[in-house]
């Protein structure tokens, strides 16, 4: 695809991990040359985490870090410091996700950095924002849930406070952070400045359960948590339900709906309304939990849809690639790593004039293009390497 709407926009990516690293990617898949400041010898933490590896390859690296180019160089030096520098008179956005002081004593701080080149849109990613008693504390998704209430609304009743499964923080962080820097891409158009955008993981959870804090804060009351898993504020029949032979996820439904569905016109009767639906949500929920536990889930979802009912089969990863609704074929994504070989991915939600967002290149390996980006900076690469200011792929992948 020609002139993605980021085209000719330079990125810095400082950030590790999830939050930044993934608001970079945003950026990268609507054409920005997304640049990854990587330390030397490692390179940022997410090249080692997650639990898989593919032929090495972190696949939560792989799966955050497309369409970008990678730089290797020693900050803790006045010349890799200098590299930098010359960076940043390049760029246009900058994002990173140190805790609060490693930046600034970098010599790469916002104050710094905006005397350096004025109009660029410096983005910072923290767990907790500025103004809390230790903006040294260690924020993580985890933890932004937990102080947020967040564990309360997932799981059921007898459940203990549970996580949400993705990193849902992180999710909404990146996309607030991403948000946030071209809003300020746009406003430099007029203004001709940058400026300093912020987003925290708390922030961003309190923002993604606005629904849940509202009701909340404003009732006084907690949120009650159903028999079956689904949310603390809709009436039963909402929620997951098991059938003889998986599971069925159950949304919105008139009691109409629901009785005519199930064949149980007894529903309507013992709850004829809403208020009776919520009242009663622990009954409602154990008498169609009955209806359906000895039926298959094919004959449930048709049942259900005919009768106008929302419903969904609740797929695994597997069976999700053969959903005619979810169309995998249309969300994925497939590049080929020199290291990982063949990787599917997710892609970009966005589509524009009909069109996804191409994966242009591959998450890249440590240092894969510093030679390539020294040269575009007209730096001396060879002294730099001397040095060991940069790092290069050891099998020479990153050319000359």
């Amino acid at each position: 695809m020609r002139n993605l709407p980021l085209s000719g926009v330079r990125v810095l990516d400082f950030a590790h991990m999830m939050q930044g690293p993934w608001a970079a990617e945003m950026l990268a898949d609507l054409g920005a040359d997304v640049i990854k400041v990587e330390v030397v010898g490692t390179g940022e933490r997410g090249r080692q985490s997650g639990t898989t590896f593919l032929d090495g390859i972190s696949a939560q690296f792989l799966a955050m870090n497309r369409n970008k180019r990678s730089l290797a160089v020693d900050l803790k030096t006045e010349a890799g410091v200098r590299v930098a520098e010359a960076l940043l008179a390049t760029a246009d956005v900058l994002i990173q996700n140190f805790r609060p002081g490693v930046m600034e004593r970098l010599g790469l701080g916002w104050e710094r950095v905006r005397e350096l080149n004025p109009r660029l849109v410096y983005c910072t990613a923290s767990g907790y924002g500025s103004d809390v008693p230790d903006p040294r504390k260690p924020g993580q998704d985890l933890l932004a849930q937990a102080r947020t209430g967040t564990l309360w609304l997932t799981g059921t009743a007898d459940d203990m406070p549970t996580p949400c499964g993705p990193f849902v923080a992180d999710v909404h962080a990146a996309t607030m952070l991403a948000l946030g820097a071209t809003a300020a891409l746009l406003e430099r158009e007029h203004t001709g400045r940058g400026r300093l955008v912020e987003v925290d993981l708390v922030g961003a959870m309190l923002h993604q359960t606005v629904q849940e804090v509202v009701a909340a804060v404003n009732s006084g009351e907690p949120p009650r948590r159903s028999t079956v898993p689904g949310s603390a504020y809709i009436e039963a029949p909402y929620g997951v339900h098991a059938t003889v032979d998986g599971y069925v996820a159950v949304s919105l439904a008139t009691m109409e709906a629901l009785a005519d569905g199930l064949g149980a016109p007894d529903l309507l009767e013992r709850f004829p309304d809403k208020e009776a639906a919520t009242a009663g949500r622990d009954e409602l929920n154990a008498l169609v939990a009955g209806l359906v536990a000895t039926r298959a889930t094919r004959d449930v979802l048709d049942a259900l849809d005919a009768a106008g009912v929302w419903c969904a089969p609740v797929n695994d990863h597997q069976s999700m690639t053969t959903d005619p609704y979810v169309r995998w074929d249309r969300r994925r994504l497939e590049v080929e790593h020199p290291v990982a070989g063949t990787v599917e991915l997710v892609g970009n939600p966005i589509t524009l004039d009909g069109q996804t967002l191409p994966a242009r290149r591959p998450a890249p390996l440590l240092g894969e293009h510093t030679v390539e980006l020294l040269v575009e900076l007209g730096l001396d690469v060879d002294e730099l390497l001397a040095d060991g200011v940069v790092e290069v792929p050891a099998d020479g992948r990153a050319g000359r």
